[in-house]
């Protein structure tokens, strides 16, 4: 398996004003100082740094590493002549630019096509996971556009604007790439920043929160539980009892049954919650209580089938498919579009609802994102009746639990 984690620049007075800077040089603010460091000082382990060759992302590359590949490539989108310009004033209320994103004819006048950006930044991304070596992590440090189009593309979306919402200075974006398949595993985790894992909680009226529930033992030992009732383990509850003031305030909660993750949510929050089928983990069929390396000697085409390929293949041959159970989570938060929801669940049904909700394309609806960690934090915005992904598996790394790998 390979790991890239995308890293947006640190903070300049720009960002702060909101003003376009595409290919412009730009620096830092002493904000954004500080934010390069605190990211630097959160990830640690890695073989490979790679930079934009703008000053902005080239200083705070350089509080990960002194030995640093320049990258032009790793450039925002050139925004030409807007460069300097209020994005409010010259993009966001502009209805024309809109419609010509979903046909890639939008051009920034007099710099760069979509069709021409995405194009870089897909080969870009070949480029990063050509120079990263098995089982070795990489960083590229780079911008808020292309880090967005490298998710969206990963995540199988054709036409701009892909369903990402705006991605936080020094924020964390991974992904991960095994056998060629490349998947999702992190976005826009910024807990260095402010140490809240549900960032934006207090900036819409609608958002969706998802945790995953804490460690068990069967976790540990690579057993898949589905429907199994097990309890979370002293690891679990201690990791659980560290997100308990680090959570915002919701107008409804609601957990599955199951113990681990009412187990989870009471730790993680005083406040009354709701249980819901609807939320239990996916039905593992005849995998319920295997282990990975016993499911693979048996079922390996089964297993690639419906974890990578199909997202309609039912796990375990009589379980539920990862569509059926996004059909359920649908159903249910459909009936709380004008709150803000905190969700206590499980890996699969959490993957599975995301992937429903955003409405990821068919060919990726199986392998699109990671399965989330245990305690992994995913928020979902809905603006004008559409979902933005906000945040995917906020937390710790490197408690990264993958379910198959070559």
């Amino acid at each position: 398996m390979k790991t890239l984690h995308l890293i947006r620049h640190g903070q300049t007075k720009e960002n702060l004003q909101k003003i376009w800077q595409g290919h412009s040089e730009t620096s830092l603010d002493s904000t954004g100082l500080k934010q390069a460091v605190q990211s630097s000082n959160r990830l640690n382990n890695f073989s490979k740094v790679f930079s934009s060759d703008l000053k902005r992302a080239l200083d705070t590359a350089h509080k990960f590493s002194n030995s640093i590949e320049k990258r032009k490539q790793l450039r925002e989108v050139d925004v030409g002549n807007f460069a300097g310009e209020k994005v409010s004033e010259t993009y966001t209320n502009n209805r024309s630019i809109f419609d010509s994103l979903a046909d890639d004819s939008f051009v920034f006048p007099n710099g760069e096509s979509m069709k021409n950006f995405r194009e870089r930044v897909h080969l870009e991304l070949d480029y990063l996971f050509s120079k990263t070596k098995e089982n070795e992590i990489s960083l590229a440090v780079t911008h808020g556009f292309f880090i967005g189009t490298a998710i969206g593309l990963t995540l199988g979306f054709k036409e701009f604007p892909y369903p990402v919402g705006n991605i936080r200075n020094t924020s964390i974006s991974t992904i991960i790439e095994r056998d060629g398949l490349r998947q999702v595993n992190k976005f826009n985790d910024a807990i260095h920043l402010d140490n809240l894992y549900d960032f934006p909680i207090h900036l819409f009226n609608s958002q969706l929160t998802f945790m995953r529930h804490a460690q068990t033992d069967s976790n540990t030992k690579g057993i898949w539980q589905g429907k199994i009732d097990n309890p979370i383990n002293n690891f679990g509850i201690r990791e659980a009892n560290k997100l308990n003031k680090k959570i915002s305030i919701y107008d409804e909660y609601i957990s599955s049954p199951l113990k681990r993750t009412q187990q989870t949510l009471n730790l993680v929050t005083k406040n009354n919650f709701q249980l819901s089928s609807s939320l239990v983990e996916i039905d593992l069929g005849n995998w319920e209580g295997m282990t990975t390396s016993q499911i693979l000697e048996n079922n390996k085409d089964e297993f690639i089938n419906a974890l990578f390929l199909n997202h309609k293949s039912k796990y375990g041959e009589n379980g539920e498919s990862l569509y059926q159970v996004g059909v359920r989570v649908e159903k249910l938060l459909n009936q709380f579009k004008n709150k803000n929801v905190f969700i206590s669940s499980h890996g699969g049904t959490i993957k599975a609802g995301i992937t429903k909700l955003l409405k990821l394309p068919n060919d990726k609806a199986a392998s699109g994102f990671t399965i989330p960690n245990n305690l992994g934090i995913s928020t979902l915005i809905n603006q004008n009746n559409q979902y933005q992904l906000w945040s995917y598996n906020v937390g710790e790394i490197g408690y990264e639990n993958f379910t198959y790998n070559k």
